[in-house]
């Protein structure tokens, strides 16, 4: 038997049958004095009568298991689409009727992460998936729910508590390998701006120190002559960018986290030339980079990081599979038409392929690749149009 429901056993075998009705009380167990808090709901029952299909259900044997979802910032496209893709993923066979899937997000604090986590704990899920705040602050409130037997799964800003599985990006391998790009397109000379991210997520901290760390060592003549922050949004970048612009007489190249779109709508607004640049693979960054045939970068991030999650916390609480504590879920990047040139790359590099890897004639927002395996995702569905 698994381990939540052995402690179920457990708990009937010594309290009696008679307290079996009293576990939703938990829900009323949240204070006042927790953040703001949104919750959403995604279980694997079907929406008709329900008559056949739980008699189905049943005779299966299944078990539904109850999962969590921790997120803290909604502010860019790739959140909503994680979620979305989890709540799809769990809504389709064979996870319907095995995942009930809630969803809490938070404000963009460690605080009111660790103080929702504790929310979720006290009602004893199965497993938490969390996209943490901070890689550290969450730990401790984390290991607890370990002790408690939950199943914790941290992704794409993943935590460093032991006991947490951890489906990470190699964001060093990434970095390398955009400084690189860049400096090899510059033929290792010119003026560039620079993005500083996010404040206090981690991979802003790594990007912002690798790309320096490599244009010094290996490119001195790229000069970096502006900085800004995009939040990984593309209102942010804009802004930053075109303020960089107007204390910049030269710009060469833009090495970004974030979205091209904004990069190139800000060089056209201040009268500049299109520059080579790197940004995250977002449909609209590539979009432009095609149209405009610029030399472009694009770093391997799919949101559908959460169906991967979902599919490892069935396959460990089910005993069925055994996974490593922690591993990359994706390696790949991919490069414009025109910035398609050989250079020294860590990670695997793919030409953009239209309808395969984006999609010219779909929404922007889509974030790239947007299916894998043998799910077939399509942009109404990662966009939460069906």
């Amino acid at each position: 038997m698994l381990r939540k429901s052995l402690l179920a056993m457990a708990v009937l075998l010594l309290a009696g049958l008679v307290v079996a009705g009293c576990g939703s009380s938990s829900s009323s167990s949240s204070s006042s004095s927790e953040p703001a808090e949104s919750s959403e709901t995604a279980s694997a029952e079907s929406e008709g009568t329900g008559g056949e299909e739980a008699g189905a259900e049943e005779s299966s044997g299944g078990e539904e298991f109850s999962v969590y979802l921790s997120n803290n910032y909604m502010g860019n496209e790739w959140r909503p689409q994680m979620e979305n893709i989890a709540k799809y993923i769990a809504s389709q066979p064979p996870y319907n009727g095995k995942v009930n899937l809630q969803i809490k997000n938070v404000e963009l604090t460690p605080t009111a992460q660790i103080q929702s986590l504790q929310s979720i704990i006290r009602e004893d899920p199965d497993a938490i998936m969390v996209d943490a705040a901070s890689p550290t602050a969450l730990n401790p409130v984390l290991a607890q729910a370990c002790a408690k037997g939950i199943l914790v799964f941290s992704f794409d800003q993943v935590v460093t508590e032991p006991c947490a599985y951890k489906l990470p990006e190699d964001y060093e391998k990434q970095a390398k390998d955009m400084a690189n790009w860049l400096g090899t397109v510059l033929k290792g000379k010119g003026k560039i701006l620079m993005d500083t991210g996010l404040a206090g997520i981690a991979i802003s901290t790594t990007f912002e120190e690798v790309w320096k760390e490599t244009l010094a060592e290996k490119y001195p003549g790229i000069e970096i002559v502006g900085t800004f922050s995009s939040e990984y949004a593309p209102g942010p970048e804009l802004k930053g960018v075109s303020q960089d612009l107007a204390q910049a007489s030269e710009v060469n190249g833009i090495l970004s986290g974030g979205y091209c779109s904004s990069d190139v709508k800000a060089l056209k607004q201040a009268g500049r030339e299109l520059v080579p640049m790197t940004c995250l693979d977002v449909n609209g960054n590539e979009q432009v980079c095609e149209e405009e045939g610029l030399p472009c970068f694009f770093f391997g991030a799919p949101a559908y990081v959460s169906g991967i999650a979902i599919e490892h916390i069935v396959d460990l609480l089910e005993e069925s599979k055994e996974y490593e504590k922690e591993e990359p879920y994706f390696e790949k990047n991919f490069l414009s038409k025109k910035g398609n040139i050989k250079f020294e790359n860590l990670q695997e590099t793919e030409p953009l392929t239209p309808e395969v890897n984006y999609y010219p004639k779909d929404s922007p927002s889509l974030i790239t690749p947007i299916t894998y395996g043998e799910w077939n995702m399509t942009p109404p569905i990662v966009l939460g149009e069906e």
